[in-house]
């Protein structure tokens, strides 16, 4: 199978792509990064998206659009669009201008067409982008089953069973996909989370250190501290979780890292932390919950101290 299309379309594929960010020349970068995306030219997307990294070297998304276009680059360097039925093309250029449902028309189309299982595929993608899953799961399995060595259309399965919830279910198409995608870091790594979220603590560790040795990712060195908490390492969670502040600082890490620090009987570091997380969380009663009982926790014991003396 050519891999025209490799797992960049699937999580941040074009189709559904819709940045959200304030500033409005990043904003138009990253719309012609997804032009030149659509025309094949992915060169000159990666330049645009240096661009953007160099206005916001914050953005995550623009990092792992290069990485997948890097993928894309060093694959077979056909234009996607090369080798498929004449309706995706046209439903791309539907896209491209904001209609919709003209778009959603012309991939169901598509589905009658020679290279069906395309269609189905992006057909997929467009469900998925409008958060319809069922629609999307049942898209994805009408492409594997048109073509079941098209592995794109597993992995497209798999994200939308996970984002649902459906663990256990996301496990067997990320499993199909990963037989002609070995070295699919995205891959392991939504394998490993799944598996977390299922208690599957060492299959989890296992894939996650897959997943970190095709690409020491941020994102995974996170997933990584979150299976050490869960297995009761709470010190070296604690030094992954701060070593992330460096580059990355939100709730969830200094979440855990209270988490960590009230393990760790520090309960003064766990309040310091807690706060840190309620400042950079929009509404969060459980984090609320937790600083005011590591507060009374600290409360009796400075009672307690001066009960003694």
């Amino acid at each position: 199978m050519k891999k025209i299309i490799l797992s960049f379309f699937l999580i941040f594929s074009i189709c559904g792509f819709s940045p959200a960010f304030a500033d409005e020349i990043e904003d138009d970068y990253f719309d012609i990064v997804a032009n030149y995306c659509v025309m094949g030219d992915y060169n000159s997307a990666i330049q645009y998206l240096d661009r953007i990294i160099q206005l916001n070297p914050n953005s995550q998304k623009a990092y792992d659009l290069k990485r997948g276009l890097s993928h894309v680059i060093t694959g077979d360097k056909s234009t996607f669009v090369e080798n498929v039925n004449p309706y995706i093309k046209k439903a791309m250029e539907y896209k491209r201008i904001g209609d919709e449902q003209a778009e959603l028309q012309t991939l169901i189309e598509g589905t009658k067409a020679q290279n069906a299982y395309l269609a189905y595929f992006y057909l997929g993608e467009f469900y998925r982008s409008k958060n319809d899953y069922k629609h999307a799961v049942d898209a994805y399995n009408a492409s594997s089953s048109a073509r079941t060595d098209f592995a794109p259309a597993y992995l497209g399965n798999a994200i939308v069973l996970y984002e649902i919830g459906k663990y256990e279910a996301a496990l067997n198409p990320l499993d199909k996909y990963l037989v002609s995608n070995p070295k699919d870091d995205l891959a392991y790594a939504l394998k490993a989370r799944a598996e977390f979220a299922l208690g599957m603590i060492a299959q989890a560790k296992r894939d996650n250190a897959v997943a970190l040795t095709i690409n020491n990712a941020p994102e995974y060195q996170f997933d990584k501290a979150k299976i050490l908490y869960k297995q009761g390492s709470y010190q070296e969670a604690k030094d992954i979780f701060k070593s992330l502040l460096k580059n990355i600082q939100t709730s969830k890490i200094y979440e855990y890292l209270g988490l960590c620090d009230y393990a760790l009987g520090d309960y003064f570091a766990a309040l310091n932390d807690f706060d840190k997380a309620i400042l950079l969380s929009n509404d969060d009663e459980y984090l609320e919950a937790r600083y005011n009982e590591i507060k009374s926790i600290l409360e009796t014991k400075q009672n307690e101290e001066i009960s003694q003396e």
